[in-house]
């Protein structure tokens, strides 16, 4: 009987436990909604990708490390497989940029902020210059007077490539 009574107690007190759990919204996957940036000079282009099955809402905002003050940027709604390019230009400075995006029916949430963080703060210092290290195997940052160099020198049968 002291069974019997123990168990039913559990049902009743773990009922409303599991029919709460049961009821939750499913937590978003998050690479359904996000968010890459790219930097030119001092120009900052975000791209607000929605891979999920319904409009979400999105904004971001940029708060300078050294002087505390931040730049909002108001709610967009990207529509699903779409997406969403806003751009801005900053002064010189180190910055940290943050970003939200949220389902306003389902209130799956993606980003840096809210309740749910699904990405990192994306860090960086303007203005923004590409690694010279980089060998992207184009010509276009070959040095003319090298490359004529190396012409007048096969010309004049003086440089040998390859093996002989």
């Amino acid at each position: 009987m002291i069974k019997s009574l123990r168990a039913a107690a559990t049902t009743v007190l773990a009922a409303p436990l599991l029919a709460t759990v049961f009821a939750a919204p499913a937590s978003a996957a998050p690479e359904d909604v996000t968010l890459t940036a790219e930097f030119h000079g001092n120009d900052v282009e975000v791209t607000f990708t929605n891979d999920s099955s319904e409009v979400v809402r999105c904004q971001w905002d940029v708060r300078n490390d050294g002087e505390g003050w931040g730049r909002g940027y108001s709610l967009v709604n990207v529509d699903p497989g779409g997406e969403h390019r806003p751009m801005d230009t900053f002064d010189d400075g180190s910055y940290q940029l943050d970003w939200l995006c949220y389902n306003p029916d389902s209130g799956e949430q993606w980003g840096t902020e809210g309740r749910i963080q699904t990405a990192e703060s994306i860090l960086f210092t303007l203005p923004f210059v590409p690694d010279d290290d980089a060998d992207d195997g184009s010509l276009g940052d070959l040095n003319p007077g090298i490359l004529v160099g190396i012409l007048g020198a096969l010309g004049a049968g003086s440089l040998a490539l390859g093996s002989s």
